[in-house]
């Protein structure tokens, strides 16, 4: 049976997976039924009906994109050195970056990394080296993230990958590895391994692909990864259900099945020069300002940590910051004039070159950093644990990397 609640029959009421929440009689149980049935009601009905479809077309034409490379009718290229490839095939924040920070943090102590991104809304084309000194604009939020969170670290865009390597490469100081920032389905490169993403509140048996739901691609390409990292996990994950949903991934992965968590830090001012830095999270309720994909998580901790926000501006994943959205900001810290506002690390590279900005509020604006934690298989997560997860990690991307008989990826 494919039903999720106790009875001993099919629920007549639904027999598709549905969000809505059922409040009428079950017909089962002759009682008020408040579980989630499985079966779509008009409204996801009549989507499907218009956007499966679509779904089929888009399908085909990954299908056909990936068979022309796996028969090598479109070229794949392999480097001489490391590299490392990170990414998703769902649309939205899976934790890209806070993982390939991860990735510097663990490789730099022993290696020479660079971070190549394409440098998603970015003004600028082709090839370029990010500085510190940049902006969104010039080089995109999150490689001008990066490059301000490690200031001697090598970050470069550019759209061709392949390109932006053999630059890489030809630099005075080449490195000795190179990740690549949301490059999962960017075939063109042939890594030497594969890190793929999957947010935990959006499992992949449990999706479809654009527009009706949120893959990117199909669930069959998982045989490219060759690390998985579960991310976004609730702290405290018991094994039961982290062996659940390893079922769903092929044996050949479970040895390299990770389950990840964020963690967020004191506050920081966004405008470094108006407070010293880092200040502890105040008691009192406060405004949430963010332009990310899933904000969910954010939420969720301030929710724990304080209370619900009295107010959340919620924009799209790299949005701008218009004029308009200046002037919501502003009204809402006027609403709320002794409420501290809280934003993104990406967000606030957005924020700080955004005109129209009162200093009141510049003086009250912060965000909130964010790091990676891995889970352990324990019911308790103890800081060691944790640290000895990741250096399971680290370890075995070591050995892909640095062993000349697992280059290049034999998953691509």
């Amino acid at each position: 049976m494919n039903s999720e609640y106790p009875h001993e029959a099919p629920c007549p009421v639904r027999r598709a997976p549905c969000s809505i929440r059922h409040e009428a009689p079950c017909p089962v149980r002759h009682a008020p039924c408040s579980i989630r049935h499985e079966a779509p009601c008009p409204v996801r009905r009549a989507a499907y009906a218009a956007l499966a479809p679509l779904s089929w077309i888009y399908g085909l034409v990954i299908t056909l994109r990936n068979k022309c490379y796996d028969w090598h009718i479109f070229r794949s290229t392999a480097f001489p050195l490391p590299v490392i490839a990170v990414g998703n095939i769902t649309a939205g924040g899976t934790g890209k970056t806070p993982h390939t920070e991860l990735l510097v943090t663990l490789l730099r102590s022993e290696r020479l990394p660079a971070v190549l991104s394409r440098g998603y809304r970015r003004r600028t084309k082709g090839f370029r080296y990010v500085e510190t000194t940049d902006t969104a604009a010039v080089a995109g939020d999150e490689p001008l993230q990066l490059k301000q969170k490690f200031p001697a670290l090598t970050v470069a865009v550019d759209a061709d990958r392949a390109n932006g390597i053999r630059q890489l490469m030809a630099a005075a100081e080449p490195p000795d590895v190179i990740i690549l920032d949301d490059a999962f389905q960017h075939r063109r490169v042939r890594p030497s391994l594969s890190l793929l993403l999957v947010d935990y509140h959006r499992p992949l048996h449990r999706d479809h692909l654009l527009p009706w739901g949120r893959l990117r691609d199909r669930r069959n390409q998982l045989r490219r990864a060759d690390i998985v990292c579960i991310t976004k996990c609730p702290p405290h994950l018991p094994p039961e259900k982290q062996q659940e949903m390893a079922a769903h991934f092929p044996a050949r992965l479970q040895s390299q099945l990770f389950f990840t968590t964020f963690a967020y830090g004191m506050p920081q001012p966004v405008f470094s020069f108006r407070l010293p830095a880092p200040v502890p999270l105040p008691p009192s309720p406060c405004i949430l300002l963010t332009g990310i994909a899933q904000p969910a998580p954010l939420v969720q901790y301030l929710q724990e940590q304080l209370r619900p926000p009295l107010q959340h501006l919620a924009f799209r994943d790299h949005h701008i910051f218009t004029a308009a959205s200046v002037r919501k900001i502003n009204a809402a810290a006027r609403r709320y004039p002794d409420a501290p506002v809280f934003t993104t690390e990406k967000d606030a590279v957005r924020l700080r070159e955004t005109a129209g900005l009162t200093d009141e509020i510049k003086q009250r604006l912060f965000f909130l950093p964010v790091t990676v934690h891995f889970l352990t298989e324990e019911n308790t997560q103890t800081p060691g644990q944790q640290l000895e997860k990741q250096e399971t990690f680290k370890k075995i991307i070591i050995e892909q990397l640095w062993n000349p008989r697992l280059q290049p990826s034999n998953n691509c």
